[in-house]
């Protein structure tokens, strides 16, 4: 619609938009809608899993404690150990399908670098924790979901 001066506003918005521009914008669009769809997380076609799922007030982890002769249990850390060893937590929910001989393997590699400074580790037992994520909460509840290891060095 022409203002006062006779001049149409909309005319005046700057360079049409070219025709490669659209297609490439219509492609990015159904791209982003098709990923967005089928729940898939390929960047930077994020459907933003992370920050769209319900979660719970608990928090699921893992503790790992070797265990001396006389039973006394003494925390590993992994992210003290080695690098090769920081992200091996991620076995521990996959334990159950293992045989007894390859949880043995697993534990005896994390008890290794303990075992070289002079610790003497008798077995690795593997506890699931349970807590709760609010403030001032008790601590967190721990059952014994493996027991493993126990070759000499």
């Amino acid at each position: 619609m022409p203002d006062a001066s006779g001049r149409d506003p909309a005319a005046d918005c700057g360079p049409p938009v070219s025709t490669r521009t659209r297609h490439l914008l219509h492609a990015f669009l159904l791209v982003f809608a098709i990923t967005g769809i089928a729940h898939l997380e390929v960047y930077p076609f994020s459907g933003f899993r992370l920050f769209s799922e319900l979660r719970s007030n608990e928090r699921v982890g893992w503790q790992l404690q070797a265990v001396d002769a006389d039973g006394n249990e003494v925390p590993i850390h992994l992210g003290d150990l080695p690098l090769g060893y920081r992200q091996s937590a991620r076995v521990i929910p996959g334990m159950a399908h293992r045989s007894a001989h390859e949880r043995d393997e697993i534990c005896d590699a994390w008890a290794a670098p303990l075992r070289a400074r002079g610790v003497d580790v008798v077995r690795v037992r593997i506890y699931r924790t349970v807590g709760s994520l609010w403030p001032d909460s008790p601590p967190p509840k721990r059952t014994l979901a493996y027991e493993c290891g126990g070759r000499a060095p």
